[in-house]
């Protein structure tokens, strides 16, 4: 039987670069939209967790650039950073890199070291963009940060050290009870003088519970308990509120995506977050 070639996202690239801020590889993804550029480069959006998600939105992307009209989602470059590992998400790179600090309420992980996130930023901010910047057509001033999970914690905390870095911030299901109160104090000593971030934030409904299609499965009770304590739903929504204080409702948006749990939310929010950063791009 003939091989079959494999299937490829077309007019993408994938590259290893190391960061000079902490020594470690990333597999950067690319990808420009069909056409020529506008005038002062494409907006685009940086991806987290590239390898769960690049050809997830290059894919949204793509399919909504056919009807503007209809989706609100306009032409942007898409950015993947992943860490150098196979896994779809790499945990042990993911706590180095998404933290500030050990969580504040929980063990520490006992596989690898936490609180390499203003390294990581360093390299996103300081030596990743402004490289893409010079060899592609990319727009500094309408640039988008996107992160779930742990990785929408990371979009937090980078909000509170350089609010100026990106136009637009995405955090969904963020993991704010890492360091509520340490994230908490962050963004309250930075947001209120700023006036350029735009801040999306999303959880689903069944993040303060458990959805109904896990409730019959080994380990239910446990869930329910770790759930409890990290209060996903509770955190997001003080947080947002204060968001909204601080950054004014227009530039502040906080949706609870209805029958949506922690893993699932994630596609509804790609699509929003697309959206949400488009609006602003256009309102320049």
């Amino acid at each position: 039987m003939t091989a079959w070639p494999p299937v490829e996202l077309p007019a993408s690239q994938l590259r290893r670069v190391r960061a000079a801020a902490n020594g470690a590889d990333y597999r950067v993804s690319l990808w420009l939209p069909d056409g020529p550029p506008p005038a002062n480069g494409f907006p685009a959006i940086y991806v987290l967790d590239a390898g769960a998600l690049f050809a997830t939105f290059v894919e949204a992307i793509r399919r909504g650039n056919r009807r503007v009209d209809a989706t609100g989602v306009a032409p942007m470059a898409v950015i993947g950073i992943g860490h150098d590992a196979d896994e779809l998400f790499a945990n042990r790179l993911r706590r180095r890199d998404y933290t500030w600090g050990p969580a504040a309420q929980e063990a520490p992980p006992d596989d690898g070291p936490v609180g390499g996130g203003p390294a990581f930023l360093h390299f996103l901010v300081d030596e990743l963009a402004p490289a893409l910047r010079q060899e592609l057509p990319l727009d500094g001033t309408r640039q988008t940060l996107f992160g779930h999970s742990l990785a929408g914690q990371f979009v937090l905390q980078a909000l509170a050290a350089r609010p100026e870095a990106f136009r637009t911030w995405a955090a969904i299901s963020p993991s704010i009870w890492w360091d509520a109160a340490g994230l908490k104090a962050r963004l309250a000593t930075t947001l209120p003088s700023t006036r350029t971030p735009n801040v999306f934030m999303a959880v689903g409904e069944w993040e303060g519970a458990v959805p109904p299609w896990q409730r019959a499965h080994p380990g239910h009770d446990l869930l329910v308990a770790r759930r409890a304590q990290r209060d996903m739903v509770g955190h997001a929504q003080a947080l947002a509120q204060d968001m909204a204080a601080w950054l004014g409702p227009d530039r502040a948006a906080f949706r609870i995506f209805e029958d949506e749990d922690h893993a699932s939310v994630v596609m509804v929010g790609c699509q929003r977050t697309l959206r949400f950063a488009t609006a602003r791009n256009q309102a320049m």
